[in-house]
């Protein structure tokens, strides 16, 4: 579904992500970790063309963005790759002007040209999912964090994305809020949505992972199935930041 090489990426003489090689199979849910700074939010927003990598190459699905291509080229493969991929981050970036279901259907009208009624009647049933159907004419300000960012991963359903991209979804929620979304993402996970997320939910990567990614200082340090990284890091790195966690949590 998703393969990278020597993807690179530097901002000045800062090297943020350095020869990174992943691929991602379809339905697999990867969880990224790894410290503040480690280039996990480089990575997806590079996969999801918001940043242009230095060099390498990224294919989804059908799709080839390589660095030596002709800016023309370039531009429309990360047209194409954004048409495949969903992503939610941090902030919710919802239109505070809109409604909810403003907020939802706007994409798939003037990105997708879908009639009106097909967006609503698709946000309806997206929003049912989110488990929001009752605020579809509440404006945002009117919502909790919780309730905002689950509004945003419908907005990101709409466009019928085939991944899903999260960077650090509950980062910004009261810890009695975290719940509501790691369980809407939970679901998309067990419908086989293709997805990769950057979290600092611990128990999230152990219940829903597939793999665990985990990067310091721009690279992947090591990789592998959740019950093995979490009982057996094979790095150093791994094994203080994972004490750090834990410390973190108590």
């Amino acid at each position: 579904m998703i393969e990278i090489n020597h993807l690179s990426k530097q901002f000045d003489a800062l090297t943020v992500l350095q020869d990174i090689h992943l691929q991602i199979r379809p339905q697999e849910i990867v969880v990224l970790l790894g410290p503040s700074g480690s280039g996990k939010s480089t990575l997806l927003r590079c996969l999801n063309g918001l940043e242009e990598p230095t060099s390498g190459s990224i294919r989804v699905g059908d799709v080839l963005w390589d660095g030596t291509m002709k800016p023309q080229a370039k531009k429309q493969a990360i047209r194409d790759i954004r048409s495949l991929t969903g992503m939610v981050f941090q902030s919710f970036n919802l239109f505070p002007h809109m409604t909810v279901l403003e907020n939802v259907i706007t994409a798939p009208v003037t990105v997708k040209n879908m009639s009106k009624e097909q967006a609503i009647e698709l946000a309806e049933s997206l929003l049912s999912k989110v488990g929001l159907a009752e605020k579809k004419h509440e404006y945002p300000s009117r919502l909790s964090g919780g309730q905002q960012q689950r509004v945003a991963i419908a907005r990101s359903l709409a466009m019928q994305p085939q991944i899903m991209l999260f960077d650090e979804p509950t980062s910004a929620l009261d810890p009695e809020l975290t719940g509501e979304v790691l369980a809407v993402m939970k679901q998309l996970a067990t419908e086989g949505m293709t997805m990769i997320v950057v979290t600092h939910e611990m128990k999230f990567a152990q219940e829903v992972a597939n793999r665990v990614i985990f990067m310091s200082e721009g690279v992947i340090q090591e990789e592998g199935a959740p019950d093995e990284f979490f009982a057996k890091p094979q790095t150093e790195r791994a094994r203080k930041f994972l004490r750090q966690m834990a410390h973190e949590s108590d």
